[in-house]
C-alpha cells in the first residue's frame, strides 16, 4: 500500500479537513508575534523569534497570573466554576519561571503546555488561554488595544496556515453559542463567516498564496452549539454530567449556554431580529458559506430524552432552513454534525497538589484520569435513536439534511451498523483522541502498563525529555507509516468498526494548533490502522477487504457531492 509522505501532500492529492474548530488551528507561537508569523508562512526567512516567545511568557507570569490565575491555584484540573485554565497549565507557568529564559526547549515546552492540549493540560484550557489571556497580548502589543486589525489577521493567519498544512477544503466550528451575540453592533462569529466570504477577494491574502504556491483553501462554516442542552433535565434549568463525581448528576445549566432553535434557523438563514446580517446582495455567499451545525463541548454529559427532545427541534430547525434557502433558490444540503463520545477520558487531580509546586509532583508522571466509556456509547445509542425518529416523522429529511458523529471514539461494532443503515456519516479524528484523553494510553493495545513502564515514564521523570509528552502521540509513534507500531498504539480505535460497517467515514484534525494534528499524517495513520487489521484481524480482512486508503479519499468526494446535491445519494 502506498503511504503519503510525511511533511508533504503527494502529487494531485487535495486533503479534506472534515472537522475543524477555527479559533484551534494557529500553533502557540503565532500568539508570540502574529504579524511575525503570517509573514514567516510566505517568507520563510521571517520567524517568530525566541524573545517574543519570552515576552508572551513574561506577560502570562507577570500580568496575568497576578490578576487572574492566582485566584485559580487551588481548584483541580477540571475546576467546577467554568473557569477552564487547567491547573497543569498554570503550574507549568510557575515551575519553569527559572528556565525559560537560558533554554528555549523550556520556553517553547512551556507555552505549548499552555496553549495546547497536553497530558497535563485540558484542550478547553488552550482555548481558555488562547481566547484570553494570549489575546489580550497580541491586542495591547501589536495592535494598539483594538480588535479590528487583529480580527482581520487571525483570519488571515488562519487560511494561510490552512494552506501551508495542505488543507484544501475544510468544514469549520464556529463559536455560536447564545446565537450572535451583537454588542455595539459587533459579533464575533458574524466576523468570522464574513472573513471566510471576503477571503477570495483579498489581494494581500491572495499574493500570500501564490508566495507559498498554495491554492486558497475552500472553507466552509458550522455553527457550534453547546453538548449540555442534549443533557437537559426537565424544567431545562440543569442538565446531567458526570465529570465532577464519576455518575451522572444534576447540575446547573448556564443560561449563556442556552442556544434556541430559532436562534439557529435564523443562524444559517443570515437572520439578526428579523434583518439579513448580510448585505442582500450576499446572501447567496452567505449560504455557500454556511452549511449546517455542530453540538459540541466537553463531553462529559449523559444524554437524556429531554435533551433528544431538544436535539429533534434542532435538526428540525436545520431541515427548515434547508427548505427555506431552496425556496430562495440555493442548492443543497445543510449538516447535523454532533460531538458524541470524545470525553470519556479527563484529567483529574482528587485533591490540588502541594505547593510551592514542583516539577517532581506535577510533571514526573502522567496525571490520572477518570473514564467513562460506557456513558460516551450510551449517548451514541441515544443519538442514533433520536435521528431515526427525526426520519420517521420526516421521510424526505435525507434530501436536506445530512447527518454526521463527531469522534465516535467509544463506537460500538453495533453502533456502527446502525450508522450505516441510518445513513450517518462519522469524522476520525485520530491524533485528537489521543492529545484529549478519548482514546487513553491503557486502550491502547500494547498494554496501558507496559506502555507507561516503558516508554512514558521514562520520558516522563527526566526534565530534558519531559516536553515531548507534549505531544502524546508523536512520542509513541515515531513514523506514522508503521504499520506495526502504529497498529500496536492505535489499533483498538473504532475506526475498524466503522469500516466493517460501510460508515461513510471522513478524517479531521479537530484544529491541529491545539491538538498537536496533521491532515497528512492522519491519513497515514488511518492507511498503516488498514493495513494493521488485514494483516491481524481475520473479520476485518473478510469484511473490508477491499478498503484501503483511496476509500477515504472516495468518502470525501462522496460528501462533497452529496452536500451539493438537492437529491439524497445513494449511502
Amino acid at each position: 500500500m502506498s503511504l503519503p509522505l510525511l511533511g508533504a501532500a503527494p502529487a494531485g492529492v487535495r486533503y479534506f479537513d472534515a472537522h475543524n474548530h477555527l479559533s484551534g488551528i494557529l500553533p502557540y507561537y503565532a500568539y508570540a508575534d502574529l504579524p511575525a508569523f503570517i509573514e514567516s508562512l510566505s517568507n520563510p526567512g521571517k520567524q517568530v523569534s525566541v524573545e517574543d516567545r519570552l515576552a508572551l511568557y513574561r506577560y502570562l507570569t507577570d500580568v496575568w497570573y497576578p490578576s487572574k490565575g492566582a485566584a485559580l491555584d487551588d481548584k483541580l484540573f477540571s475546576p467546577a466554576d467554568g473557569q477552564r485554565f487547567a491547573l497543569g497549565a498554570r503550574a507549568a507557568l510557575l515551575v519553569y519561571r527559572n528556565q525559560v529564559a537560558g533554554s528555549a526547549v523550556a520556553l517553547d515546552g512551556t507555552l505549548e503546555r499552555v496553549l495546547t492540549a497536553t497530558p497535563w493540560s485540558e484542550f478547553d484550557s488552550a482555548y481558555a488561554f488562547r481566547g484570553g489571556p494570549a489575546w489580550s497580548y497580541l491586542q495591547s502589543r501589536f495592535y494598539a488595544g483594538g480588535d479590528d486589525r487583529l480580527n482581520a489577521d487571525l483570519c488571515k493567519a488562519t487560511i494561510l496556515d490552512l494552506a501551508a498544512t495542505h488543507i484544501d477544503s475544510s468544514e469549520q466550528s464556529v463559536p455560536f453559542v447564545g446565537g450572535w451575540r451583537f454588542a455595539d453592533g459587533e459579533s464575533q462569529p458574524l466576523d468570522s463567516i464574513e472573513c471566510m466570504i471576503d477571503a477570495s477577494s483579498d489581494a494581500g491574502l491572495a499574493s500570500a498564496l501564490r508566495a507559498m504556491n498554495k491554492p486558497m483553501p475552500t472553507i466552509k462554516v458550522v455553527l457550534m452549539t453547546h453538548t449540555a442542552q442534549l443533557a437537559t433535565l426537565p424544567g431545562d434549568t440543569q442538565y446531567s454530567e458526570w465529570s465532577k463525581t464519576g455518575a451522572c448528576a444534576a447540575v446547573l445549566l448556564p443560561r449563556a449556554l442556552v442556544t434556541t432553535p430559532k436562534m439557529i434557523y435564523d443562524g444559517l438563514m443570515g437572520w439578526s431580529a428579523g434583518r439579513l446580517v448580510v448585505s442582500g446582495g450576499a446572501a447567496m455567499q452567505y449560504f455557500n458559506t454556511v452549511v449546517g451545525i455542530d453540538t459540541a463541548a466537553p463531553e462529559t454529559t449523559c444524554f437524556t430524552s429531554n435533551g433528544m427532545r431538544y436535539y429533534e427541534q434542532l435538526v428540525g430547525a436545520v431541515y427548515g432552513a434547508a427548505k427555506a434557502r431552496r425556496l430562495a433558490g440555493w442548492h443543497g444540503k445543510l449538516l447535523v454534525h454532533t460531538h458524541v463520545g470524545e470525553g470519556a477520558v479527563i484529567a483529574y487531580a482528587p485533591t490540588p497538589p502541594a505547593q510551592p509546586w514542583t516539577f517532581q509532583a506535577l510533571f514526573s508522571r502522567l496525571p490520572p484520569t477518570r473514564s467513562n466509556s460506557a456513558q460516551a456509547q450510551a449517548n451514541i445509542s441515544i443519538l442514533l435513536a433520536a435521528i431515526a425518529q427525526f426520519e420517521a416523522a420526516h421521510p424526505d429529511v435525507h434530501d436536506y439534511v445530512l447527518f454526521r458523529l463527531a469522534h465516535d471514539t467509544w463506537a460500538t461494532e453495533a453502533q456502527a451498523q446502525t450508522m450505516h443503515d441510518e445513513g450517518v456519516e462519522a469524522d476520525v479524528n485520530l491524533e485528537s483522541n489521543v492529545a484529549t484523553g478519548a482514546y487513553p494510553i491503557a486502550r491502547m493495545p500494547l498494554g496501558g502498563a507496559r506502555i507507561l513502564t516503558g516508554e512514558i515514564d521514562p520520558l516522563a521523570e527526566n526534565p530534558a525529555t519531559n516536553f515531548e509528552l507534549n505531544n502524546l502521540l508523536g512520542s509513541l509513534v515515531n513514523d506514522p507509516s508503521n504499520v506495526a507500531q502504529v497498529g500496536g498504539i492505535l489499533g483498538d480505535a473504532s475506526l475498524k468498526y466503522l469500516l466493517e460497517a460501510r460508515v461513510r467515514c471522513l478524517l479531521g484534525t479537530d484544529a491541529d494548533g491545539v491538538e498537536h494534528s496533521d491532515i497528512v499524517k492522519e491519513y497515514a495513520y488511518a492507511a498503516s490502522l488498514i493495513a494493521y487489521w488485514k494483516q491481524t484481524d481475520p473479520a476485518f480482512q473478510t469484511r473490508a477487504s477491499d478498503t484501503d486508503q483511496q476509500t477515504l479519499f472516495d468518502n470525501v468526494r462522496w460528501h462533497l457531492s452529496n452536500m451539493a446535491s438537492d437529491r439524497a445519494l445513494a449511502y
